[in-house]
């Protein structure tokens, strides 16, 4: 008896899904931006990714959202890709994003709707009922990614999700090489984000008047940011702090980092926050934070443990721990040392593998 081999065909196996990732452009200002820099540097080694901008920094931010969100739903349509990754913060990205999440499910395409709006929640409540239905009926086919778990709760009940539909994916910092070093001099601490109340610049400023003439020749402060420049260097001047505060604009990745590696405090008194992406990267260099109890922070930032907890719009307890932190060398370099050892679990490479899971779900 003579053996049949018999060819079988071959199945092609993908070994990377394809993914339309719709958002900023990863060199944007801002935490959104900062998350999609990590996912194009650490996940196109996961993916096949494909990138479509609805948000750039400059003039043409209107063309560029109109533009973006039109390409997307051309190559929903056209390419089908294995995944559609939306990156959403609140108000109208929700109806442009929902849009676009609707039109890949009618073509069987996953969604992964990346909620980074710190003021969601807040928003989304101040809606009437049936502007609440529609952000439902928007949001709730899809798979919905938060920033952290105790924010897990609060989506599902809002939106009436099955638990298995919303997933916590705190956000990434890429790990640095170098660290700082103990200098000699003032002590300084940075301020990094857009200015404005929500960020509690103006908090910080009133915190820094309200220290005493020792302390406040210890301290050097920069607030670098963007938004309300003129405004917070007004403030500066009004509060009598300009030995102390120095007011810069936005920095980029290289200055953001090389401020941080002579930081040994950030300071970020928001009212609002998802995870911002500040005390993430300050931790990573072994930076003491001080920060409010609010989005994600309290999940990663322990008063007395890895940086300081203050209260919301509380200039005065503001500024006793900046007192505190300025008085005891060594409580502030054991507190950024903890920082850097906490932050660890956060970075990128590990999240790029997560997100590759959360992409691979169904």
């Amino acid at each position: 008896m003579t053996d049949v081999q018999v060819a079988l065909p071959e199945i092609p196996v993908r070994v990377r899904p394809r993914v339309l990732v719709v958002g900023p452009e990863a060199s944007a200002r801002g935490g959104i931006g900062s998350v999609q820099h990590v996912l194009v540097r650490h996940a196109s080694a996961l993916a096949e990714l494909d990138l479509v901008t609805t948000h750039r920094d400059g003039s043409d931010r209107v063309r560029t959202m109109v533009r973006g969100t039109l390409t997307a739903a051309r190559r929903i349509r056209t390419t089908r890709p294995d995944v559609v990754h939306l990156h959403v913060s609140q108000r109208a990205s929700v109806l442009r994003k929902g849009v676009l999440g609707m039109v890949a499910r009618r073509r069987g395409v996953p969604v992964v709707m990346h909620l980074h709006g710190s003021q969601f929640l807040d928003w989304f409540d101040g809606l009437p009922r049936p502007a609440r239905s529609v952000v439902r009926t928007l949001l709730r086919p899809h798979r919905i990614v938060v920033l952290s778990e105790t924010l897990r709760a609060p989506y599902r009940e809002r939106l009436g999700m099955p638990a298995d539909r919303v997933v916590a994916l705190p956000n990434p910092v890429e790990w640095p090489a170098a660290v700082r070093t103990r200098a000699d001099g003032p002590v300084l601490a940075v301020f990094l984000g857009r200015f404005g109340v929500r960020k509690g610049i103006y908090d910080l400023v009133n915190a820094c008047a309200r220290l005493s003439p020792e302390q406040r020749r210890r301290l050097h402060l920069v607030a670098a940011g963007d938004g309300e420049v003129a405004q917070v260097r007004d403030a500066v001047a009004a509060a009598g702090v300009d030995d102390v505060v120095e007011v810069a604009e936005w920095l980029d990745r290289a200055e953001r980092d090389d401020l941080l590696r002579r930081a040994q405090l950030l300071v970020l008194p928001s009212s609002h926050e998802g995870l911002p992406m500040a005390v993430l990267e300050a931790m990573a260099f072994g930076v003491a934070p001080v920060v409010t109890p609010v989005g994600a922070l309290p999940e990663l930032v322990h008063d007395g443990v890895n940086g300081a907890v203050v209260p919301v719009g509380d200039p005065e307890a503001l500024a006793r721990a900046l007192a505190d932190l300025l008085d005891d060398d060594e409580r502030r370099h054991a507190l950024g040392a903890r920082a850097r050892v906490d932050a660890e679990a956060y970075a990128a490479p590990c999240w790029a593998a997560r997100l590759a899971e959360v992409w691979a779900a169904r």
